[in-house]
């Protein structure tokens, strides 16, 4: 879905005949993020728990199996957040992100407060998931979070073109902000690619 200034969100969708609503607010959506890189959870139990996240009307839902569940999944994912496991499990294509949602939980949350006087933990339940990303990419690049983001993708010029100290305290910065373990995209691409697998073999023993 594009955005623009007239854009309406349509948080709801047709299955079956019935209409149920989606809750696309941001809080509800990065715990969604949370839970697909959960380990402690098997495969097809992520694909449940985020039906249930998302769809308000879940109980209501009439679900004749676990491909019709996944299917289901794969529709919520691309309608409304723009990821589209198909063509991702086919291209290998990875989406990069040089940020971490729960590790810069504060630098997002400062850099909201110190720009936009937003406070988000007010705004949970109300602020759309869109506008939480549009205002998040748009934030001044002055911002904590803009500033953070901005040493994690930098590429350091040589001692000779900003001399030494400079380049210490940029590779300094560089390793004080790297995000720990694997890139957040590697996470969730290996959190899709899983899904995708169980529920394609799930199929096949059928």
């Amino acid at each position: 879905m594009s955005f623009t200034l007239t854009t309406e969100f349509y948080d709801c969708f047709d299955f079956k005949g019935k209409v149920y609503n989606v809750d696309m607010s941001f809080d509800n959506i990065l715990l969604l993020f949370e839970m697909f890189d959960d380990g402690d959870l098997y495969e097809h139990e992520k694909v449940y728990f985020a039906l249930q996240m998302l769809i308000e009307e879940y109980n209501e839902l009439d679900l004749e199996s676990h491909e019709e569940s996944f299917e289901l999944f794969k529709y919520l994912l691309n309608e409304f957040l723009e990821i589209d496991l198909d063509k991702k499990s086919e291209s290998g294509e990875v989406q990069v992100k040089k940020f971490d949602y729960q590790k810069d939980a504060t630098l997002i949350y400062a850099s909201f407060f110190a720009v936009y006087r937003m406070d988000l933990f007010e705004l949970k339940g109300m602020l759309h998931w869109r506008k939480f990303e549009a205002l998040l990419l748009h934030l001044d690049d002055n911002s904590p979070f803009k500033k953070v983001v901005g040493y994690r993708t930098m590429k350091i010029p040589s001692e000779k073109q900003i001399g030494k100290e400079h380049r210490n305290h940029l590779v300094k910065m560089q390793q004080l902000y790297s995000i720990d373990e694997r890139k957040p995209e590697e996470r969730m691409n290996s959190a899709f690619d899983a899904l995708s697998h169980t529920f394609k073999n799930t199929s096949k023993k059928k």
